[in-house]
């Protein structure tokens, strides 16, 4: 069993998502195993070392791109305290990376919608005791993505942003 703590291990790791992002922004048909081994001179058995499937390997940068998207979206903490502000930044960091994510996530907006939920559940709500809590803010988190997804209207936006606030006034 590899060692993920190696920086052999990780520098690997950085390597192979680097290049599946790049193979992948050339060209937007599924990356194969070979091809991506060929482009990161590695061997297939390195690859299987770090990832069961490429659609593992799809995944993780999945979750990675939005993770790293929206940690870097201004007002992104204010999630508890500011709602709209949180709602609007989330919004335009999408819109503005719009063309990219279209590239990685195809039309799967369900994908693209559990990927933001993901990192809001992992970044924002981890010291949030209660799992009902959780559960409800995910709840309302996940809705309002939902609502966005096809129509990022200011009604929409505000809809949403209602949505999220009721369930925090509730807590």
């Amino acid at each position: 069993m590899s060692n993920k703590q190696d920086l052999r291990f990780v520098k690997t790791e950085r390597l192979i998502i680097d290049t599946y992002l790049e193979l992948k922004t050339r060209n937007q048909s599924p990356v194969k195993v070979s091809d991506l081994c060929a482009a990161a001179l590695i061997n297939k058995s390195t690859f299987y070392a770090h990832y069961e499937t490429m659609e593992d390997l799809h995944d993780k940068v999945c979750k990675l791109t939005i993770s790293k998207m929206l940690s870097e979206a201004p007002g992104n903490e204010l999630v508890f305290t500011d709602t709209r502000v949180f709602v609007e930044s989330i919004v335009k960091t999408l819109q503005k990376n719009k063309a990219f994510l279209d590239m990685l996530f195809g039309n799967n907006r369900i994908k693209e919608i559990n990927a933001v939920e993901h990192y809001i559940l992992d970044t924002r709500l981890y010291d949030v005791e209660s799992e009902d809590i959780k559960m409800e803010f995910l709840f309302a988190i996940g809705g309002a993505a939902r609502l966005l997804v096809f129509d990022q209207s200011q009604d929409r936006i505000e809809k949403a942003i209602q949505l999220i606030q009721r369930v925090l006034d509730k807590h």
